[in-house]
């Protein structure tokens, strides 16, 4: 993702934090470069700001959670007024951390709150759509994330005739995602206490229980008391995704977990989690990660040895 994130901005202005910065007419687009190691610098918006990973790693911390890695393709949206201190433990001339961020005015998140509620309302027992402002929320992007970012980045920094029309659509588009992030993230934390109020936090439970078999629309629209055409509508407008797209994510990232920590050779994993076919399951996970599920677990494995203190 980050050969994408070349553009003709100034040379830099300092090592830590260099910020070179496009305005919209209600939003500002900042690339971040940072070209040595440094720690506990401060982040703070006075508005909503999303924030994307682009190379190197920072190390984040706040007052809400533990300390935890930001790497590529992750994302963090933070809420306004609220300081976060940041790590760069990898930082190098030739090697700069980058990151982008994208600030929108709080009147603009509230606008799309009120047309998403009007347009794909969610479940009654879900609620309507809010924007929490006095919580971060920490993600890994999806590829429609990962696209919109980059199409960001080439709007705010090339010359385009519709710019501002663009800027418009594809920062509405941004806050839309978001959105749907945090109230995915807030289900599935508390998915357990909701098993008996709320279809989709039950549909969500059966899901994650069930990983090592078949799982049918049929039965997931059962289990959430919904159609099916109901419950297909509500999952995607709740979480941005369908239920199948979902169910592939959940089983890759439990299959990320068994391949490295367990040491799970790649069938056992497969057939762990529900796949009939080996080559479809080495597919979905290639899709999922770049990788080959092999070629994952050689990768994470041999980053953990290098981790490893030396024993006495």
């Amino acid at each position: 993702m980050s050969s994408a994130f070349h553009s003709h901005y100034p040379p830099p202005q300092k090592l830590v934090e260099n910020r070179t910065s496009f305005a919209g007419d209600d939003a500002v687009f900042s690339v971040y470069d940072t070209f040595q190691v440094a720690n506990r610098v401060e982040l703070r918006s006075t508005s909503p700001m999303y924030c994307g990973m682009i190379s190197g790693k920072k190390v984040i911390h706040s007052g809400e959670e533990k300390s935890f890695e930001f790497v590529p393709s992750e994302s963090l949206v933070l809420p306004p007024d609220q300081s976060i201190y940041i790590d760069f433990p990898d930082a190098k001339m030739d090697e700069p951390t980058k990151c982008i961020t994208v600030e929108l005015p709080l009147s603009r998140v509230n606008d799309i709150v009120a047309r998403m509620n009007d347009m794909i309302p969610r479940s009654k027992a879900s609620g309507n759509w809010e924007y929490d402002s006095a919580h971060s929320v920490h993600f890994k992007n999806t590829a429609s994330v990962d696209l919109l970012i980059r199409k960001l980045f080439h709007i705010f920094t090339e010359e385009h005739k519709q710019r501002d029309l663009l800027v418009d659509l594809n920062t509405s588009e941004l806050i839309v995602h978001m959105l749907q992030t945090e109230s995915r993230a807030l289900l599935l934390k508390n998915y357990r206490n909701h098993l008996t109020k709320n279809g989709l936090a039950a549909a969500i439970h059966y899901i994650h229980e069930n990983l090592d078999g078949p799982i049918s629309s049929d039965k997931l629209a059962s289990v959430s008391c919904m159609s099916k055409a109901s419950f297909y509508r509500y999952f995607k407008n709740e979480f941005g995704v369908s239920p199948v797209e979902y169910i592939n994510k959940v089983r890759v990232e439990k299959a990320c977990k068994l391949l490295v920590k367990n040491r799970m050779n790649v069938t056992d994993v497969g057939y762990e989690l529900g796949f009939s076919s080996i080559s479809h399951f080495i597919k979905l996970f290639k899709e999922h990660t770049g990788l080959t599920p092999k070629q994952y677990q050689l990768q994470n494995q041999s980053q953990n040895q290098n981790t490893q203190l030396p024993s006495d």
